[in-house]
């Protein structure tokens, strides 16, 4: 149904009829219990018609407190939700949000409204109240008994908004709620804000004395997960876990799962994402932003552009959710003031007034794809920023100024900490990246590298050469390294350190020293090739003959407890590194397999046979009966 503003008070006639025709949809976003991967429940939100000003919650609700309708219309959306919720056959609870003005209005009506639930066969505790704090509370000694009466008929109360509304920690001592969501000004950024994250303790602190549970709202960035687990929060909600949905799905336990995989494995993916603010990906940059439907008339996207300056872009979803343009406001307003085209295209659809070829990008496109993209962007279109998509469907809007942002600072942070020649994370990293590990008690395999005569290498060949056999032993760890599970770091000169988590390392490790003796090879001349090296003067002016470079490693297999600090593991490399540079041949490792077995099973420990030349060392540091 379109709905056209031809009224002296548009937002009044479009009021009535949504509310005389109850053209409201429903949609549903879970709170998941985190450690179980459980929907706990989920809370109802409503939505106006597509094709209307009204179709924002937050215009709607505000209109109809405006117009002293406000109650009339929540009573709506309680019975629309009540049934809609039963239909779906949703799991848990169901969270309704009442202002005060609705549950002061239900008075003495408890008993008529335990009626109606019980005619669709949802008893009262599968209900919780949400007090939204977006009202003030002019009455609050009738407030509190209403939430009484509430209670004492089953139904379970939440206090909405906490930190944001109308005294809000005084309402929480009144009324004592069950639930205490926290608002989503406290949760969005908290991984870099460490006042929000002492707000959060302290309402944490005062939940645990209360007996109440605390419910994150507005969650959408993974390094904002991670804070809230570590700080207790075992309740969240929001994008990251789920959109709003009409039919929304019963069960997020593959995408929970998924979330709360081990950190490491995450950190191994990109070093830089070390520092939990950092953003590497699209979805990490959307935003949630108004959107329309292709109904929605020219006329009324034109208003709704000159009524908020600061409303930059909207996109524009087919029925399926999923982008088919983008609404431009510097566009609009420009094509509305021409001279007859709002004559013509006044009540035809917004599409006449979009952009039907926005810049579009998967949620999971990395910041260095998104980048080059908007390089190429025109200048005028840079503020108008982007959309985000998941499997096709909408996902969010994001910004060009952030996206710039977030490239700088992963430069920033680059340029500190990565070795200039390799661009790998140097010393302070792959040292974070190691107590992490320990820290977690974490299984896994370190290996340090080191270019064996590599001085006359550089002596015969010049610096530039060095550089490059340099980068290529950089480029060989990072191709036998899994993204997903392992780390590869550059400490310095010709020194490398791999953290392997990689079941076949062994493998992986072989694979490094057959390529670097295979394509090292051009790097020589064909008589120092024939010859197997070549004559340099040493320390004492005197001639001495020089093997080609090869690599050798000492390679240690870290059980959870071996070791208690990223110094004493460096300390135990030193010697199996030492064992492997005074092997011969061709590149090499050695395992000093004493730190993968109990202390009580190592009796002995077998000497080196340097006379083996094979191309990578079996490990001989083993326990011995």
């Amino acid at each position: 149904m379109s709905i056209y503003l031809s009224s002296p008070d548009p937002f009044s006639v479009v009021l009535s009829a949504i509310i005389r025709d109850q053209l409201l949809d429903i949609h549903f976003q879970p709170l998941v219990e985190l450690e179980r991967a459980h929907i706990l429940g989920f809370e109802a939100l409503t939505r106006g018609p597509a094709d209307s000003p009204l179709h924002s919650p937050l215009v709607l609700f505000e209109t109809a407190a405006r117009l002293g309708r406000l109650v009339e219309l929540e009573r709506i959306v309680v019975r629309r939700a009540l049934r809609r919720f039963k239909e779906l056959q949703l799991p848990g609870q169901l969270f309704l949000n009442l202002t005060a003005d609705t549950l002061l209005a239900t008075g003495e009506h408890g008993a008529l409204i335990a009626r109606e639930f019980a005619q669709l066969d949802l008893p009262a505790s599968r209900v919780v109240i949400e007090l939204t704090e977006t009202r003030p509370i002019l009455e609050p000694e009738r407030l509190q008994a209403s939430m009484r009466s509430l209670r004492e008929l089953g139904f379970v109360v939440a206090l909405d908004d906490l930190g944001e509304g109308f005294a809000s920690l005084k309402r929480w001592m009144d009324i004592r709620p069950d639930f205490v969501k926290i608002d989503r000004h406290f949760i969005d950024g908290i991984a870099q804000e460490p006042l929000k994250q002492q707000f959060v303790r302290s309402i944490l602190e005062m939940a645990a004395r209360s007996g109440c549970t605390v419910v994150a709202e507005g969650l959408e960035h993974l390094s904002d997960l991670t804070v809230l687990r570590r700080l207790g929060v075992t309740v969240c909600q929001g994008y990251l876990l789920a959109r709003p949905s009409a039919a929304p799905r019963t069960t997020l336990r593959a995408e929970v799962d998924a979330l709360l995989a081990p950190e490491h494995r995450r950190r191994h993916a990109d070093w830089r994402r070390l520092p939990p603010d950092a953003i590497t990906n699209a979805a990490q940059l959307a935003r949630r932003s108004h959107t329309v439907t292709p109904k929605l008339s020219c006329q009324t996207v034109v208003d709704m552009f000159q009524r908020d300056e600061r409303l930059f872009s909207m996109p524009v979803l087919d029925p399926h959710n999923r982008p088919i343009g983008l609404l431009r406001s510097l566009q609009v307003l420009k094509r509305s003031a021409e001279r007859y085209f709002m004559d013509i295209h006044e009540k035809r659809s917004c599409t006449a007034l979009m952009d039907p070829h926005p810049l579009i990008f998967d949620a999971s496109t990395s910041l260095r794809d998104m980048s080059e993209a908007i390089a190429s962007l025109d200048d005028r279109l840079m503020v108008d920023g982007f959309i985000v998509t998941r499997d096709g469907e909408y996902f969010g809007t994001g910004r060009s100024t952030d996206l710039l942002k977030a490239v700088s600072d992963l430069q920033v942070h680059s340029a500190r900490y990565a070795n200039p020649l390799t661009l790998l994370p140097g010393n302070v990293p792959t040292d974070q990246h190691l107590d992490a590990l320990l820290h977690e008690g974490r299984e896994f395999v370190v290996v340090a590298w080191d270019i064996d005569h590599f001085k006359p290498f550089n002596d015969v060949y010049g610096y530039a050469a060095g550089d490059d056999i340099i980068k290529l032993c950089a480029q060989l760890l990072q191709t036998a390294a899994d993204p997903q599970l392992d780390f590869v770091g550059h400490i310095g000169g010709d020194d490398f350190v791999m953290v392997l988590g990689s079941a076949d390392w062994t493998e992986r490790l072989t694979q490094v020293c057959q390529a670097f003796d295979h394509q090292l090879r051009p790097f020589f001349s064909a008589d120092h090739l024939a010859l197997g090296g070549y004559i340099t003067l040493n320390r004492q002016n005197q001639e001495s003959f020089n093997p080609l470079p090869t690599l050798s490693a000492g390679v240690i297999p870290v059980l959870p407890g071996a070791f208690d600090s990223v110094r004493a593991l460096s300390a135990a490399l030193a010697e199996p590194k030492h064992v492997a540079k005074c092997g011969s041949g061709p590149s090499r490792f050695f395992v000093d397999r004493r730190r993968s077995s109990p202390p009580a099973e190592v009796e002995a420990v077998m000497p080196l046979d340097t006379s083996d030349s094979t191309m990578a060392m079996p490990s001989l540091l083993e326990s011995v009966g």
